[in-house]
């Protein structure tokens, strides 16, 4: 055999065994939220928290399967820990976070945010502060419907917030926590990761509440103020009450609302407080909001009452603090009020002066 017939037989033995690691497989990884947080978690334990997606993103086929994935965190550009995930264990955090699909709910906020994914895989860390941890650099194998293979890496920054607005409770009186921040296993999206769900108490720090009737909750119909002094960049106001608590309104209920997406968050009040912070309060009664679009508002002011509206299970508000004035589509921000002393997680009790 000649040297240029060896060539072109070991030239094809290598370009029949390619295919099994292609790196013609288009995709990249996106991180959701866009800049990951981190929060030291409650009780003085001495650790913090993050949580990031790492979404892959195909501009072709999107039938695309995680095959194996390596988290490095690091502080300072030295490497604190490194974890390994198998194709098992990803396969249990495997998720279609971003993408519309058939079964996708009328209202659903992935409709106002859609990402052309394949699929989505949510990573929570916890270490002692003192690790300081900066960045995560990850790495994912994923592989086609034939078997092909590649890899690809994403270097994320890991930072704490540095909240700008004085804020203060968006009620006065007695309250409860409900819901808390996604690092404590509370709200689970990327657009309300850090928001939290406050409802009323009566004095003696019971919820009066039935089954059956909104009223008979203490908070119900309580005056919601701004939080901080602002403009106000959203205004929604004819959102109906759900009837009764721990009823939440099904997917068909939304079709004869007005933009069935921004319903989701029933009554609602945007406010700009400038510097890129945005304070939303959702749920509130219809015909309760007492602001429109532009209106000028001071810390304190009556912007609404409390209620049962969207996507709620009884009366409560929900706030949070994102980087724009659009639902959905913005940094959910973590943040303290300056009013009170208890930590913002679930069954928290506080008074609001």
């Amino acid at each position: 055999m000649s040297r240029v017939s060896l060539l072109l037989v070991v030239l094809a033995c290598l370009f029949a065994v390619q295919p099994s690691w292609a790196s013609q497989l288009d995709f990249r990884l996106q991180v959701v939220p866009a800049v990951v947080y981190k929060v030291d978690d409650p009780g003085n334990a001495g650790t913090s928290s993050f949580v990031f997606d790492i979404a892959v993103i195909c501009s072709t086929d999107c039938a695309l399967t995680p095959i194996s994935a390596s988290v490095e965190l690091s502080s300072a550009g030295s490497t604190v820990e490194r974890q390994d995930w198998t194709t098992e264990m990803l396969a249990k955090i495997k998720n279609i976070r971003y993408r519309i699909e058939p079964n996708t709910p009328l209202a659903s906020p992935t409709r106002a945010f859609t990402l052309p994914e394949a699929f989505d895989v949510r990573f929570y860390f916890r270490h002692p502060q003192a690790l300081a941890i900066d960045s995560a650099a990850v790495r994912l194998t994923v592989a086609d419907a034939k078997g092909h293979r590649a890899e690809q890496m994403l270097r994320i920054p890991i930072q704490y917030y540095q909240q700008k607005t004085a804020l203060i409770v968006p009620f006065r009186g007695h309250g409860i926590v409900g819901q808390d921040w996604i690092t404590s296993g509370g709200h689970g999206g990327f657009w309300n990761a850090f928001a939290i769900d406050l409802d009323g108490l009566d004095q003696n720090d019971g919820e009066i509440s039935d089954a059956n009737e909104n009223a008979a909750d203490a908070g119900y119909g309580r005056e919601i103020l701004a939080p901080a002094a602002g403009t106000v960049v959203y205004a929604r106001n004819d959102v109906p009450t759900n009837p009764h608590p721990g009823e939440e309104p099904d997917s068909n209920w939304y079709r004869t609302l007005h933009d069935p997406v921004m319903a989701y968050a029933g009554n609602c009040v945007i406010i700009d407080h400038g510097n890129s912070e945005y304070s939303v309060m959702m749920h509130m009664q219809p015909g309760s909001v007492t602001v429109t679009v532009g209106d000028r508002v001071a810390t304190g002011q009556v912007i609404g009452r409390l209620g049962n509206s969207g996507d709620a299970t009884g009366p409560h508000v929900h706030y949070e603090l994102q980087s724009g004035p659009r639902l959905w589509q913005y940094q959910s921000l973590p943040f303290r009020f300056q009013n009170i002393d208890a930590p913002l997680h679930r069954g928290e009790y506080f008074v609001a002066k």
